[in-house]
């Protein structure tokens, strides 16, 4: 087993393996007592930054021991980390699940060369989504998602169902913690770079990337983050992240259906002024100034299309910047019902 490959104080121990008497394997692993991260971010909501810190270490630390050893982990989740207590009291995050786990060591893309996607879809790398090779930058991007989910509380890319989800991976714009929660824009710099979709654009390696972010962390931890209500400080932010336009009252449209209905969708929602937010064969999210946008009308012109697909009409907010959308109206869950069924929603609001 791939587990028992690894020795650190941070991963499962594996304890043995074998098969039963019908055939079917098993693995001994030890116990460990306390809640997954998972758990504590939906009990608690957000992670400070230090806190974020004191977890991603060690997880980097026994990362680091398994790429040196050929291995990839390649399914790193909040789910698949474990806040253990020590025999002190103290917290021990462990990383688990290695099921999926990848040797580096074997020749080519090895099994994702069927171009089968392995893993969690939302804690995919674009190169996995692909079915092409993986390597360390593919758990470096596992962990820039871990980051963002427990610096906001929320995971990274959670507008609409699978295919806008895998679409935002794959194209969209890369997702900065500070526009979701009140935290230092220069913590977005390393989470940004680590998310970034080209495997060559992110940080080579976890170390790397955990230097950065603890950089930057421990720099702004020192320093009081301004506020709106100060306008006698300027905010500094790094060139490469960019500051969001203020959000609004927006009318959000979403549409799951095949490429025909979808491709008309477009047209009437663009023929409405809706700005397009996201945009793919099999689903499409727009949003408009509630006040721009005349619901009766748009509501009509896309009753026929409700036999073919889902779709949601709804109130949320967001900010509009030429054709760049951001805001909480990106995540269709957030305003519609979910999951969406057969048909045509309208919020009860509008």
């Amino acid at each position: 087993a791939a587990i028992e490959r690894l020795h650190h104080p941070n991963v499962v121990r594996g304890l043995g393996h074998g098969t039963l008497t019908d055939g079917r394997p098993y693995l001994i692993l030890e116990y460990l007592d306390g809640p997954s991260l998972r758990e504590v971010i939906r009990d608690r909501g957000a992670i400070s930054p230090d806190e974020a810190l004191e977890i991603l270490g060690p997880l980097c630390s026994a990362l680091e021991v398994a790429h040196a050893a050929g291995l990839v982990h390649r399914d790193l989740k909040a789910s698949n980390v474990v806040l253990a207590r020590d025999a002190s009291g103290g917290k021990r995050p462990v990383l688990l699940d290695f099921g999926l786990v990848k040797l580096l060591d074997q020749l080519g893309p090895g099994l994702t060369s069927s171009r089968t996607m392995l893993g969690t879809p939302t804690a995919m790398a674009p190169e996995q989504m692909r079915g092409e090779a993986v390597d360390a930058r593919t758990d470096v991007y596992s962990l820039g998602l871990l980051a963002y989910h427990m610096l906001t509380g929320q995971p990274a890319f959670t507008a609409g169902g699978g295919a806008i989800k895998s679409y935002l991976q794959l194209h969209g714009p890369r997702p900065r913690p500070s526009a979701k929660i009140d935290i230092d824009p220069a913590i977005d710099r390393p989470v940004m770079r680590a998310l970034a979709p080209a495997p060559d654009d992110r940080y080579p390696t976890v170390g790397e990337f955990f230097s950065s972010f603890r950089t930057t962390i421990l720099t702004t931890s020192t320093q009081p983050v301004p506020r709106e209500s100060d306008p006698a400080i300027a905010i500094a932010v790094p060139l490469d992240v960019t500051i969001s336009s203020p959000t609004q009252d927006v009318v959000a449209f979403y549409m799951e259906a095949d490429k025909a209905s979808v491709a008309q969708a477009r047209a009437i929602v663009t023929k409405a002024g809706m700005t397009l937010a996201i945009s793919a064969p099999d689903s499409l999210l727009a949003v408009a100034p509630k006040e721009h946008c005349n619901i009766l009308q748009l509501k009509l012109e896309l009753e026929p299309l409700s036999a073919f697909g889902r779709i949601a009409i709804g109130h949320s907010r967001a900010s509009i910047r030429d054709t760049q959308v951001d805001g909480p109206a990106l995540d269709a869950e957030s305003w519609a019902p979910y999951p969406l069924s057969l048909g045509l929603w309208v919020s009860p609001d509008l």
